[in-house]
């Protein structure tokens, strides 16, 4: 009985690990969006329509980040 509950736990943990990853490459998808909106803004060039919607919907980045630290101290 001990090792199947030791087997849950490591399956909990992989899959955990595995979101986790999932999270930290949307997370480098972003900041490389974040860096080109940062370019702009230093070179004052004029932000389009798309750029400034995805600026005013980061909220949710917010949220990522915190799932990414409650993934990350579970494990």
């Amino acid at each position: 009985m001990e090792t199947k509950s030791k087997a849950n736990v490591f399956e909990t943990k992989q899959e955990k690990l595995k979101e986790l990853h999932a999270q930290q490459k949307k997370l480098k998808e972003l900041q490389s969006e974040l860096d080109v909106m940062e370019s702009k803004i230093k070179n004052d060039e004029k932000l389009s329509k798309d750029d400034v919607k995805f600026v005013g919907e980061l909220g949710w980045l917010t949220a990522a980040a915190v799932t990414i630290a409650s993934i990350a101290t579970s494990i």
